[in-house]
């Protein structure tokens, strides 16, 4: 059953690209591609022998998130392997930042899960080994290194019940490519659960936590930069309030409360998620009636009360310098951004219910009383609470950085996996 599926999605393949091409060449977005005909050589697996690493060590990543989680993780195996490292990432943002790492050889746009592209790649290639990285299991990849007697692991895996459960439907698909995956390293106990029921073997599971919390850095590059701003803004003996990762919804729930902030002298700093939406972002800015900045404008001035980070890159040194933190994603259904990047600069984080995507760090966060359940309803009341009484919020932020160094050390597990592996199969 598990092999006629696989044939089905190859079947079913051509009409399913033709169907995403047609529909991204009438979108506005179809401007991003500016190397048509380099991204569908990758995509399809068209390099020219010499063109990419043999016997690489291969790691497949989604984006730009995955390629600089697994950081650390890359340097160690180049150091364990003693070869070149070849990445493949879904997105050209991950590409792009694959190609700044420098211990990467070479990166390139993922070939698409169609078999035939997929063999042709691993057989121009001839990887050593392939690290799967968290989700990124698609079957014909899998099934492609199988098939060429490439040993493939799922490094940093993760996966939700709502996947796990969309992934039943045609579970002798998943049962068999995963049977094929040497060993998985996942982030929590849950994600191992999933994958045993999705067909990964009991003795191939390890929990060895997230990587990314291994990258949580408590020294921001650009805090001093901040703090000549802040003083720009005369805001440094103010309380201030920075919420990272913003969505509309938050945004909105923010704008609501800034009017009574700004009357107790409280600033605000407001990072949003997907920095495109500036316009209507602006709109709403300018309908609250609050004297508000852009910080890539650089007009700064005295009366301003809340400020709009319109960077990339700012957002772990605005935590650094704040009172008070929110991070988004969790009140607006996003499944929460990362909660312990203020955390671990001492700032208690507070948050929204919807923490799908970061249950462990939401529940730690809680539980060991650095974090804090707000919604559009208490939002205001809550942060004016918790700065009423500075006592308290210093105990608190204290509880969440020894809440988020709790969760460091997955990469030293999963180098022990993979260094397990190797000796076993040797």
């Amino acid at each position: 059953m598990g092999y006629f599926l696989l044939l089905l999605t190859n079947l079913l393949f051509p009409f399913a690209a033709l169907g995403v091409v047609f529909g991204f060449l009438l979108s506005p977005r179809r401007g991003l591609l500016k190397h048509l005909r380099q991204e569908l050589k990758e995509r399809f697996g068209l390099e020219e022998p010499g063109e990419i690493p043999q016997n690489a060590v291969w790691l497949h990543c989604a984006s730009v998130g995955e390629v600089l989680s697994m950081q650390e993780v890359i340097s160690r195996l180049k150091d364990f392997y003693k070869r070149d490292i070849l990445v493949t990432t879904t997105t050209q943002a991950g590409k792009e930042t694959a190609l700044k790492n420098p211990h990467i050889t070479k990166a390139l746009l993922a070939p698409l899960d169609f078999y035939p592209s997929c063999r042709r790649f691993i057989q121009q290639a001839k990887p050593y080994r392939l690290f799967v990285v968290e989700r990124e299991i698609w079957p014909n990849i899998l099934q492609a290194a199988h098939q060429e007697g490439v040993p493939a692991a799922l490094i940093n895996g993760r996966i939700s019940d709502r996947s796990t459960r969309a992934y039943a439907w045609v579970r002798p698909l998943f049962k068999r490519v995963l049977g094929t995956l040497s060993f998985a390293a996942l982030q929590t106990k849950e994600a191992a659960a999933r994958y045993r029921y999705l067909g990964v073997k009991k003795e191939k599971l390890f929990v060895c936590g997230n990587v990314k919390y291994d990258t949580l850095n408590d020294h921001p590059a650009k805090t001093a930069e901040v703090h000549k701003m802040l003083t720009e803004l005369g805001w440094n003996a103010n309380p201030i309030l920075v919420c990272g990762s913003t969505h509309p919804l938050e945004e909105t729930m923010l704008l609501r409360a800034a009017a009574e902030f700004a009357k107790r002298s409280i600033k605000i700093i407001f990072a949003p998620r997907h920095l495109e939406r500036k316009p209507e972002i602006e709109i709403a800015l300018r309908q609250s009636g609050l004297h508000y900045a852009f910080v890539s404008q650089q007009n700064f001035d005295k009366d301003t009360d809340i400020l709009c980070a319109d960077v990339m890159g700012l957002l772990q040194s605005l935590y650094s310098c704040a009172t008070l933190t929110f991070v988004g994603g969790s009140v607006e259904k996003r499944g929460a951004h990362n909660l312990l990047e203020p955390a671990i600069l001492s700032k208690t984080v507070l948050f929204g219910r919807y923490f799908y995507n970061a249950p462990v760090t939401a529940q730690a966060l809680l539980e060991s009383g650095g974090g804090v359940l707000v919604n559009e309803t208490n939002f205001k009341e809550t942060v004016l609470r918790l700065l009423a009484d500075p006592a308290q919020l210093e105990n608190m932020s204290e509880k969440a950085r020894k809440a988020a160094l709790s969760f460091k050390g997955a990469t030293d597990k999963i180098m022990e996996v993979v260094k397990n592996y190797e000796r076993k199969s040797t």
